[in-house]
């Protein structure tokens, strides 16, 4: 995937594969992209939707979740142990930063999922302002921090992991750790809102069984992408 998906800072070359890495990172800030404006759009006393909100914010988390927990657990200390081992200090100094930034995220979000959960059982006009300021306050530290990975800490896996570390390091590690409940809504997710032409390579990479979890997990995901976002307007997100 060499040109940038919607949103995206950077994509450094190099030797290894980060397709999958790139797909997440523009799900998340498309998610809290259509958050933001669902919590400005949606009627207060419209509460089926409030409650789809929170079904999709809490896919949204756990996929986010998922995906620091492997970048903490397998792909930072991978890169840690090569720059450790050519002494760069700068480059340790960004895995610092991605660590705090990952520790930064994790109460904004508990303070926006708070909030929308508030709304989906008690909803008021105060509660959505303090919604829609949550949501912005998340949106805003997450697509930071993606940005500085993109821009600062990419280039450092591409210098220093090989494409064979890297495949061992994606079979071993970053395929697992969902169950296949999750799996089913995870694919459809991830290539939401994007032209096939841009999604059919990694799909046809992926292998058969990622095409069939898309086919038989996307008609439920597509009903809640409806019920939760259906105030959203045109293109947000996109």
């Amino acid at each position: 995937m060499s040109a940038l998906l919607p949103g995206q800072a950077a994509a450094p070359d190099g030797p290894i594969d980060l397709t999958m890495m790139y797909l997440l990172h523009h799900g998340f800030r498309r998610d809290l992209a259509r958050f933001a404006d669902a919590a400005r759009r949606t009627p207060v006393a419209e509460g089926a939707t409030w409650h789809a909100l929170l079904e999709r914010w809490d896919l949204f988390a756990l996929l986010l979740e998922d995906h620091h927990t492997k970048e903490d657990d397998h792909v930072w200390p991978l890169l840690d142990a090569a720059l450790r081992e050519a002494d760069d200090r700068g480059g340790l100094r960004v895995l610092e930063e991605m660590a705090t930034e990952h520790g930064a995220i994790d109460p904004v979000l508990a303070t926006a999922r708070e909030r929308l959960a508030r709304m989906a059982a008690r909803p008021d006009a105060v509660t959505r302002s303090a919604l829609v300021d949550a949501v912005t306050a998340a949106r805003e530290v997450v697509d930071q921090h993606l940005a500085h990975e993109e821009r600062s800490a990419v280039p450092l896996l591409q210098r220093y992991v090989s494409e064979d570390d890297w495949a061992r390091l994606d079979r071993e590690h970053l395929r697992g750790g969902l169950a296949p409940r999750q799996l089913l809504q995870l694919v459809p997710w991830a290539v939401q809102g994007l032209h096939p032409e841009i999604t059919a390579e990694p799909l046809r990479r992926a292998g058969f069984g990622f095409r069939v979890l898309l086919r038989l997990g996307r008609p439920r995901f597509r009903r809640l992408e409806l019920a939760a976002f259906r105030h959203v307007g045109a293109g947000v997100g996109a």
